[in-house]
């Protein structure tokens, strides 16, 4: 894990404390790294070392998340959105260059549909307006076999690096660090609201049409990076996304699978810095 270490900060937004990370430097270009369903800011730390230099990056814990404040109001993508807008206006990061994982793509197409102006660049990380219907049904049924918990941190890396090995036993302890919390009953959990579940399924698929439509009002210049064998973007949709922003770039990113940053971070680096030179 990389040695530099961040800031950990706290605002209010929309009446919710929300947690994040401030790796500092000098450049005049902001960037904001928003993590996907289940993780934190601190995904990012590998990340984040490697571009501090040339971008003050902020990673955010989103609402429900990490060290943010969980809330009963629910988990819409328009809440996430309004979030995003006032959390970067307090901060004074705009203009900045947002890339977004999975759920942080997602909320990204919302908050970037109306707050274009906000944004340099838009890179969303696997994830579009609509997943897949093949990876909607395999998102529902791994959640409602999903653990309540580990008794050790060895057996969460355990469990991970037999369903991924790719990101190593380090990454996985890095994240059992800052995304588990101990428990009353002596057992490891996720800090993650479990509420958040819902949006995988009916809930989530009501606000699709909203996406599609936040999606074609996006007026800053777009990448998408599909993870290569990953099924959450079918060729339909891919092809739909096309249509609707004609000028985006899709990258096809090699031996990854959903987690572009754990499985390929170098590729992602790499092109991250091609596309911010615009």
């Amino acid at each position: 894990m990389p040695t530099a270490a961040p800031t950990d900060h706290s605002v209010e937004v929309n009446g919710l404390d929300i947690h994040y990370l401030d790796w500092g430097g000098d450049s005049a270009k902001n960037l904001l790294l928003v993590h996907g369903q289940g993780g934190n800011a601190h995904n990012w730390d590998h990340i984040a070392s490697a571009l501090r230099e040339e971008f003050r990056v902020i990673a955010i814990d989103q609402r429900g998340h990490g060290d943010s404040d969980h809330t009963r109001e629910g988990y819409g993508v328009d809440r996430f959105a309004s979030d995003l807008a006032e959390f970067v206006e307090k901060v004074g990061i705009a203009p900045c260059d947002y890339v977004g994982a999975s759920l942080g793509a997602r909320n990204g197409i919302a908050y970037a549909g109306d707050r274009s102006d906000h944004l340099k660049h838009f890179v969303c990380l696997d994830y579009g307006p609509e997943m897949s219907v093949a990876s909607a049904r395999s998102q529902i049924s791994g959640m409602n076999r999903r653990r309540l918990g580990w008794r050790s941190i060895d057996e969460y890396v355990d469990l991970q690096m037999q369903g991924n090995p790719r990101p190593g036993e380090e990454r996985y302890r890095h994240q059992a660090r800052h995304s588990l919390r101990l428990n009353y009953a002596g057992k490891y959990v996720a800090k993650s609201d479990p509420e958040m579940f819902w949006i995988n399924g009916s809930f989530g698929a009501r606000e699709v049409p909203y996406l599609w439509e936040q999606w074609g009002k996006i007026t800053c210049p777009i990448m998408e990076m599909k993870g290569g064998e990953s099924d959450f973007l079918s060729p339909e949709i891919k092809a739909r996304m096309i249509e609707a922003q004609p000028s985006m770039t899709w990258v096809d990113v090699p031996e990854s699978g959903h987690g572009i940053t754990n499985d390929n971070p170098g590729f992602l680096l790499s092109e991250l810095r091609a596309f911010f030179v615009d």
